[in-house]
């Protein structure tokens, strides 16, 4: 079996999947199995190698949670720009409000995808065990045609495409985390508030700046700052749940590949 944490040399981002990069990759994977592993596989020895690619309850309930977290928060900094106040850079609020309107859908749609995953992996242990050990095994055609749409099958369901590429348009990729990403970085920087001519200039630091502003204000921004720490943790967790898919299906692709050739 495959030891130690799964490093894969140029499979990165969500979109760097494809057919070429998984062969790339499986180079080096197919070697090792060839040198490590036994047959016939054995149903305990999958389920270790593969579970730690399997989707927590516990990031289930983070992403669900947050998920509806995302449209009150767009309210807040919503309420916000209609105090239409010098305190507040309308430029940044606006910027914020597009920047976080596209992460509900991206978190239901992916909470969806990985609630499928985790049904899936309840049994996938045994599933995968006994079709892998059929491959060496094929002899007919029509053996052969069928285990070949039972692998397509789980690589279409595993990727949410019927190509090796994984289909993620709906669901939360490097967009989207970009976005949240960018948003928390700066409102470290006091991105919601007016810095005037005079400060930028200076280059006040906003540690500076927040003397000036009164307390109720820092208080409001500084809720929205947190649910935004909130949203970051969740689209990384589904973003990260998401590259582990990737991860397993480039696995069980090497594994095809070494146990068709043998």
């Amino acid at each position: 079996m495959l030891e130690g944490e799964i490093i894969m040399l140029y499979i990165h981002q969500l979109n760097h999947l494809s057919p070429k990069m998984a062969d790339l990759e499986s180079v080096y994977m197919v070697r090792d199995l060839r040198e490590k592993v036994k047959l016939p596989l054995k149903e305990e020895v999958m389920e270790e190698a593969f579970c730690e690619f399997f989707v927590s309850s516990s990031e289930l309930q983070l992403i669900e949670e947050t998920a509806v977290l995302v449209e009150p928060t767009i309210e807040m900094i919503k309420s916000l720009a209609l105090l239409e106040s010098d305190l507040y850079e309308a430029v940044s609020l606006q910027r914020a409000i597009q920047a976080l309107t596209p992460v509900t859908a991206a978190l239901e749609s992916n909470l969806a995808y990985l609630q499928q995953v985790q049904v899936w992996q309840a049994t996938s242990s045994s599933a995968l065990t006994a079709m892998l050990n059929q491959i060496p095994k094929l002899r007919t055609q029509e053996e052969k045609l069928r285990v070949n749409d039972e692998i397509k099958g789980l690589f279409q369901f595993l990727l949410r495409n019927q190509g090796f590429v994984f289909h993620a348009p709906d669901m939360v990729h490097e967009g989207p985390v970009a976005q949240v990403n960018g948003l928390v970085e700066s409102m470290q920087k006091g991105f919601f508030f007016h810095v005037s001519l005079e400060e930028e200039y200076k280059k006040v630091d906003f540690n500076t700046i927040k003397r000036r502003v009164p307390s109720e204000e820092l208080k409001r921004v500084e809720e929205v700052e947190q649910n935004i720490q909130k949203i970051k943790k969740a689209a990384d967790t589904a973003y990260n749940a998401n590259m582990r898919m990737i991860n397993l299906s480039v696995i069980l692709y090497s594994y095809v590949k070494w146990l068709s050739n043998r």
